[in-house]
């Protein structure tokens, strides 16, 4: 929101398994080219279409969109962190149809003088609107996006997907409409899930549902200390996924010419 009339050529847009995973200066410095990490906790799919709709209205431009979807294609609903975020915007003419669409109070949200803030105070924190709607510096960083792990959670690694998946995602089906409406160029992705993870065989169903899709799934199969827990890499880990998401980059754009 901050940001208007601008081009970041690689846009990383997910959960938590993006903003813990996605080092947006490591690919920058590997491709030559700007890059952000728009990942944050508790995302769903929604969510991600939220912010593709946002991008579009605030002009920001990008030569890929990389979306990282997984067990998250079984679940329908929007995350309420996400709303959170954009009360301090709420004027915007763009931002109130979209929450209009989302929360069923959003005359109160609108009109009530401060009932935004109390509603919401329990995710992002009064402080943190505060600092948005005058403008000071944010504690989130909005160059990088990248909010690393470090070591492990002290837990056994294992984990488990679903052992179905949906016929299909409708939010999914919005966001390809979108992206071909707009001539914008998605990219789905699932990142690294540790060895020890039932059902790992999901993301080829995945693959079946999804127009471009990489599978990374499988890339650490011996490094146990590149995961903070089964479903998220620490920094040692996201450093190396990282590198490796940035050749693939490249090798995808080179192969396209």
């Amino acid at each position: 929101m901050q940001s208007e009339n601008d081009t970041i050529d690689y846009i990383f847009i997910g959960s938590s398994r993006v903003d813990n995973t996605i080092n947006a200066d490591i690919i920058s410095s590997i491709t030559g080219k700007s890059a952000i990490n728009l990942g944050f906790q508790g995302a769903k799919i929604d969510d991600y279409f939220l912010i593709l709709q946002l991008l579009q209205d605030r002009n920001i431009k990008s030569k890929s969109i990389f979306i990282q979807v997984d067990y998250g294609f079984n679940i329908s609903g929007n995350s309420e962190i996400l709303k959170s975020y954009l009360m301090p915007y709420i004027s915007n003419e763009f931002v109130f149809e979209m929450i209009k669409d989302r929360d069923l109070e959003f005359r109160q949200l609108k009109y009530i003088p401060f009932y935004r803030y109390m509603k919401y105070d329990y995710k992002i924190g009064f402080r943190e609107f505060y600092n948005l709607v005058i403008k000071n510096n944010s504690k989130n960083d909005l160059n990088n996006g990248y909010f690393p792990k470090y070591g492990n959670d002290g837990r056994q690694l294992k984990s488990s997907l679903p052992n179905h998946i949906n016929a299909k995602n409708e939010v999914i089906h919005k966001i390809n409409a979108f992206a071909k409406k707009n001539d914008l160029s998605i990219i789905y992705f699932m990142a690294p899930f540790c060895p020890n993870t039932k059902n790992l065989d999901y993301s080829k169903k995945l693959k079946s549902k999804l127009p471009s899709f990489l599978d990374y799934t499988h890339i650490f199969p011996n490094q146990e200390d590149y995961f903070y827990n089964c479903s998220h890499l620490n920094d040692l880990g996201a450093t190396e996924f990282s590198k490796i998401l940035a050749e693939d980059i490249l090798r995808l754009e080179k192969e396209s010419l």
